[in-house]
Order: structure tokens, then sequence, then C-alpha cells
């Protein structure tokens, strides 16, 4: 294997690459099938679709975005009749996030896309290959969601456990 194979292998540029890849086929999809949306904007609409109600606060940190980046996205699908935005109940401060009827039938839209893209992207695969691949990457995940504190310096060296408490 020559070096830019090698540099091509590891963890972090499959997973980014496939993302870029896999971003990418959405985009094209989508234009194919006159979706009027931007990626970021099906994004939010699929996020709001599965917790009706949540803040844009909320909503920010769950996308890692800046909160003036999805304000602004936000404030397009509001314009074109997507979203509704609502008083919280209990605090004047805060935002909550609502589909309205008009964005139904596209979210489902995006959603058909989203499922081809990921078909496409696991075509060949068994299905014990694709659960497999997904509980890998569910391992993965967790442990970077783990607070960096709880990793030794044996953990990180290639141990494939979290380093256990001392019992007194």
């Amino acid at each position: 294997m020559d070096v830019h194979s090698a540099a091509r292998r590891t963890l972090g540029f499959l997973l980014r690459d496939t993302s870029r890849l896999m971003r990418r086929r959405f985009v094209q999809r989508a234009r194919e099938r006159g979706l009027p949306l931007n990626r970021s904007e099906a994004q939010v609409l699929v996020y709001v679709g599965r917790e009706q109600g949540m803040s844009q606060a909320k909503l920010a940190e769950q996308l890692d975005l800046e909160a003036i980046s999805l304000v602004r996205l936000i404030d397009s699908l509001q314009e074109a009749g997507l979203i509704e935005r609502r008083s919280h109940p209990h605090d004047r401060r805060i935002r909550t996030l609502w589909l309205t009827a008009a964005a139904r039938p596209i979210l489902e839209q995006v959603m058909a896309v989203r499922a081809e893209v990921r078909a496409q992207a696991l075509a060949g695969m068994t299905d014990l290959d694709q659960e497999k691949l997904l509980d890998l990457l569910m391992t993965v995940r967790g442990n970077l969601a783990q607070p960096a504190r709880r990793w030794s310096a044996a953990a990180t060296a290639g141990r494939d456990e979290l380093p256990r408490a001392k019992v007194a």
C-alpha cells in the first residue's frame, strides 16, 4: 500500500470523506427532485420534525451551529412558510420551533432522499454487515462523547476499553 492509500485508510479521513460524499449525493438527488431547500435548511426541518417545540438554542446545540447562523436558516424557513416560531409557554425569552402543514410534504421528500442516499451508501452490504457497521460507529461515537478526563494515556494508546475505577 502506498503512502497516499495509507493516509486515506485512516478513521478520521474515512469518516470525514464519507460524510462529505453523502452530503454531496444528498444535494444532487434533492436538486434532481426539485426540493426547494438547501442541505442546511433540510437538516433543520428534519430536526424540528423529530422534536416539535424544541428551542432555537437546543437546535443550535444539536446542529453544532452558532446561534446567528441558525437564526438566518430559521428566518428563511419561516419566510417560506415551513417553520413557525412560538413563545415558550413558561419562559417568554425562549422561542420554540414547529413545522407548518406546508412543511410536511417537503419533509417527506427530504426523508425519501435521505433513505435513497443511505441505501446507495450501504449497497452491497448484508443486513448483518450494516448493523455491525452502525454498532461500531456507535461505539466510536460513544467513546468520543465521554469526557476527555476519563481517558488515560494507556486507553488512548490502543486499548479498547475505558479505564476501570479502582475499588477501595
